[in-house]
C-alpha cells in the first residue's frame, strides 16, 4: 500500500475531507451489505483509513463483527478517534498480509484502495485465504476508463496522473480471476458527498486525498481558485448537492 498514507497531515484531514451525509453513507452500506449473502456477516475492510465505513457497517449491517485493517498507524489513530464502535476492531496490517486467521470473514470491502495495491494477484490470494468458502469481496473504486469525478474538472492533471495509477476494470477482474475469484457483478453507484459546491470547496481546501500530493503548490492553488469562483456563483437559495460515482466490482470465492 502506498506509504503516502503514513502522512500525519493527510490522516488528520482525511475524515473531514471524505465524510458524507448519513443518508448517503447508509445507502452505500446497504448496497455493499446486500452482496454478503447472509445476515450478520463477519466483515473485514482492507485499507480502512479513518474507519468511516467500518463504523457505518457496524451501525447498519448488524454484523457479527467488523475488522478494519490499515498499514498506516496515523490513519488508525484517527479511526479510533472518530469511528470507534464496540463491534469494530482495528488492526495494523497490509492487504498482502492480513493479521487474522484463515476462513474468518463473509465479506471483504476494499473502498478507494485498489489503486494503491500493485500486486493485486497477491492481494486477491490473501483475501481468498481469510474469506470463508463462498465469501465475497466488494471493490469500490473508479476504473481507469471511467474517471469522472468533479475533482478532475478543477485539477485536470489529476485525471492524467490517475489514468496512470488506476487499474482498468479488465485488469482488476483478470487478477482476481487468477486467484480463483468469480465475478458476480460490476455496477456503479452515486450518492451526494456535500450539500453544495460551497461545501465541496471548503472540503477541498484541506487537500484531503493522497492524489493532491502529486500537484505543485501553484497547480493546487489555481484549481482551488476556479472552484472558489464557481462556488461563489452558486445561488445560496438552491444549492446543488455534489455527488460522487464509484464502480463496484463484486467477486466471490468458490
Amino acid at each position: 500500500m502506498s506509504r503516502v498514507h503514513d502522512d500525519e497531515r493527510l490522516a488528520g484531514v482525511y475524515q473531514g475531507g471524505n465524510e458524507m451525509p448519513d443518508a448517503s453513507l447508509r445507502d452505500w452500506v446497504h448496497l455493499i451489505g446486500s452482496f454478503a449473502g447472509r445476515s450478520s456477516p463477519a466483515v473485514v475492510e482492507i485499507g480502512a483509513g479513518t474507519g468511516m465505513f467500518c463504523s457505518a457497517m457496524a451501525r447498519w449491517l448488524m454484523p457479527s463483527g467488523v475488522v478494519g485493517v490499515d498499514a498506516s498507524l496515523p490513519m488508525l489513530t484517527q479511526a479510533q478517534r472518530f469511528n470507534s464502535h464496540p463491534a469494530v476492531h482495528y488492526l495494523a496490517g497490509t492487504a498482502e498480509a492480513v493479521p487474522t486467521r484463515s476462513d474468518l470473514f463473509d465479506l471483504a470491502v476494499l473502498s478507494r484502495v485498489i489503486h494503491h495495491l500493485p500486486d493485486r494477484v497477491r492481494v486477491a490470494r490473501e483475501l481468498a485465504r481469510i474469506l470463508k468458502p463462498g465469501g465475497v469481496t466488494v471493490i469500490r473504486t473508479t476504473f481507469r476508463e471511467r474517471l469522472d469525478a468533479l475533482v478532475y474538472d478543477y485539477w485536470p492533471r489529476l485525471r492524467e496522473l490517475d489514468e496512470q495509477r488506476f487499474p482498468s476494470q479488465f485488469e482488476v477482474l483478470e487478477d482476481f480471476a487468477a486467484a480463483g475469484f468469480t465475478v458476480r457483478t460490476v455496477t456503479s453507484f452515486a450518492r451526494p458527498v456535500t450539500a453544495s459546491l460551497r461545501d465541496y470547496h471548503a472540503r477541498m481546501r484541506s487537500q484531503p486525498q493522497s492524489k493532491f500530493t502529486q500537484l505543485t503548490v501553484a497547480e493546487f492553488r489555481e484549481g482551488l481558485r476556479r472552484l472558489h469562483s464557481d462556488a461563489q456563483d452558486e445561488p445560496t437559495t438552491c444549492p446543488v448537492p455534489v455527488a460522487e460515482r464509484y464502480d463496484i466490482a463484486v467477486l466471490s470465492t468458490s
